[in-house]
């Protein structure tokens, strides 16, 4: 029995040798090593990231059409006549121009803290 104890330790010692200088588990641990540092690097998915790098100008002129929109749905709810089709297209134009200028404004503003 000792005899084939110590076999069987020499045995495994020896696979134990064998695998620590494989070049595959090596390889292994490099990739896996670059693959974690690679998922730690990269940035998750976030919505308020991409209205944050798109202009204000075209945010805040979707944001009035938006508006414009709703009070051209709303309005023939709370008054029964014939120009609340008008006002609500004109609400539109008007709340979009001055949503334009609004972000055009604050373009402006954040390109001059930039200087």
């Amino acid at each position: 029995m000792g005899r084939e104890d110590e076999v069987e330790r020499l045995r495994k010692l020896r696979d134990r040798q064998i695998s620590l200088r494989d070049p595959q588990v090596q390889q292994q641990k490099v990739q896996h090593h670059v693959a974690r540092r690679r998922r730690g690097s990269r940035e998750p998915f976030v919505f308020s990231k991409i209205f944050s790098q798109i202009p204000k100008v075209i945010t805040f002129t979707l944001v009035g059409i938006l508006l414009g929109l709703l009070v051209l749905l709303l309005l023939p709810y709370f008054v029964q006549a014939e120009w609340t089709d008008m006002v609500g297209i004109v609400a539109i134009v008007i709340l979009a121009v001055f949503g334009a200028a609004f972000g055009q404004a604050i373009d402006v503003r954040d390109r001059l803290m930039d200087i």
